[in-house]
């Protein structure tokens, strides 16, 4: 999926950060430095460095728990109405 800068910071924003760091773990080439790209200036260096030492953790996630971030985030895409229409629930 194709998203802005500022269409992915504005679904990030939304959501929780449990969402992000299981997004950023399970997917760190694809989701990871564009992620942080578009937090970082949006969200306190205390927030950044948390999210940064909870993703070293090198917390091994189930299936569901993976499963359960990229719905969240699917579905603030989709409230965004960032979706192609065609994809829209």
């Amino acid at each position: 999926m194709q998203l802005t800068p500022s269409d992915l910071k504005r679904v990030l924003l939304k959501g929780s950060m449990r969402m992000i760091k299981y997004l950023v773990i399970a997917y760190p080439q694809a989701m990871g430095t564009a992620f942080l790209d578009a937090l970082a200036p949006s969200v306190s260096p205390a927030t950044l460095r948390v999210l940064i030492e909870e993703v070293n953790r090198g917390q091994i996630l189930t299936p569901a728990q993976i499963r359960s971030a990229e719905c969240e985030f699917i579905n603030l895409v989709n409230q965004e109405k960032l979706l192609p229409a065609v994809l829209r629930f």
